[in-house]
């Protein structure tokens, strides 16, 4: 999980050819040193590869980039494994079409 005082937003990185997408914002707030609360973000960076995307429309991104923002959230076969073990063929259904709603093509 990442934090931020500022709105996070896509971010390119040249030198590491990746594109930095804020993923599950949630606004929170924490008291400074002073005892004052001040709103911060916190977030899931993804790394997606940069194929040229454009990063302005953060709606659009998520359009364009759906395969690998599903890839993500999946996680590993291991972990969809487990949901199965644990919570049955039913609930890994609904974890798969809950992420495929959240990344629709």
């Amino acid at each position: 999980m990442t934090e931020s005082k500022t709105y996070p937003r896509i971010q390119r990185s040249k030198k590491e050819r990746m594109i930095f997408f804020p993923n599950n914002i949630q606004q929170i707030q924490k008291k400074n040193e002073e005892g004052i609360k001040e709103d911060f973000y916190e977030y899931d960076l993804v790394k997606i590869p940069d194929k040229g995307q454009q990063v302005e429309d953060y709606d659009l991104f998520k359009k364009e980039n759906y395969a690998e923002l599903r890839a993500n959230e999946y996680g590993t076969w291991r972990d969809q494994f487990e949901i199965m073990q644990e919570h049955g063929f039913d609930a890994w259904k609904t974890f798969c079409q809950d992420i495929k709603d959240k990344y629709s093509k």
